[in-house]
């Protein structure tokens, strides 16, 4: 596979396509006894790759997120995998939380988006990485088998870092 260090538009535009496509991200914060992750549903992601996330005030990842701003989020789905590195805070703005409801995300409160202990995150990215295989899984292992009986190296699909 190989793996190449671009910041080429193209490639961020790329990412954000691939991001898109997944409707949830597994959430990495620095939890009290290290790392955490959490499975959270994708709100938004801008242009720029930055992900807007809905979550309780009162929750473990809020507080975490106040605490450390420093995230990790994971994307997959059966051809592609992401993960986005940046800085996360907490946003209280009832004009965005406004902006960025919907049904699914109502579907998951009993509050409205004008309360308090409704906030949002934003994952402002730093950095990328994604690998891509257009085939999907069955084509991944038949290139890891085709790999095995030649002892030639597997050729999955395409990889590439992401400055943002």
């Amino acid at each position: 596979m190989a793996h190449e260090k671009a910041t080429h538009i193209d490639e961020v535009e790329k990412l954000v396509e691939i991001i898109k496509d997944i409707k949830i991200a597994m959430l990495t914060t620095h939890g009290p006894d290290g790392l955490e992750s959490r499975p959270l549903s994708v709100t938004e992601v801008g242009n720029d790759a930055d992900v807007w996330f809905f979550t309780a005030a009162s929750s473990d990842v809020a507080e975490q997120v106040s605490k450390d701003q420093e995230v990790n989020a994971a994307f997959s789905n059966d051809k592609s995998w992401v993960s986005l590195s940046g800085k996360s805070n907490l946003v209280t703005d009832v004009a965005k939380k406004k902006e960025l409801w919907n049904s699914a995300v109502a579907a998951f409160f009993s509050q409205e988006p004008e309360s308090p202990e409704v906030v949002l995150i934003q994952l402002k990215s730093d950095s990328a990485q994604y690998w891509e295989n257009p085939g999907g899984v069955l084509s991944l292992a038949a290139s890891w088998v085709k790999g095995k009986v030649t002892g030639e190296p597997a050729h999955p699909g395409d990889s590439a870092t992401v400055d943002l």
